[in-house]
């Protein structure tokens, strides 16, 4: 697989109970709220994979977002959990991005899918290449079919 080809990847899936907070004086969830689902989804998937975003960090590196897309198919209401399935789906040198479907894990209805984009960023906050490791990991992960 080659670092800039698409990637079929390990599909994680994470569940994430629909707080009050998140919802709208109809106590449909805000249009806001799913973006921090995705964070969620991104951060389990790379643990799952065994790459925690955490040892990124600690290697001197965080992937900035550099852009969200969201599109909303279906509303959920408090008292919902929300699935979020996690897949890579572009690794370079410098960039990642992630592809998510969110589902009612009740029944399984698609409510949004989405892309997030990022570069790899210095504590300084300049971009940098990801470290070969950390490619090498996520690669390993991705391509070994995780779900769950």
């Amino acid at each position: 697989m080659k670092q800039s080809d698409p990637l079929v990847s390990a599909a994680i899936a994470v569940d994430v109970p629909v707080r009050f907070a998140e919802t709208d004086l109809m106590g449909v969830v805000h249009h806001g709220a799913y973006i921090p689902w995705l964070e969620v989804g991104r951060i389990e998937w790379l643990t799952r994979i065994g790459m925690p975003y955490t040892e990124i960090a600690a290697g001197g590196h965080h992937f900035s977002v550099t852009g969200i897309t969201v599109q909303y198919r279906a509303s959920t209401t408090f008292g919902d959990t929300v699935r979020v399935v996690t897949r890579l789906a572009h690794l370079r040198s410098r960039q990642v991005s992630f592809d998510y479907e969110l589902f009612n894990a009740a029944t399984d209805q698609l409510l949004a899918t989405g892309r997030s984009d990022h570069i790899c960023v210095d504590l300084a906050g300049r971009m940098a290449k990801i470290p070969q490791e950390v490619i090498d990991r996520i690669v390993a992960g991705a391509g070994e079919g995780v779900n769950g």
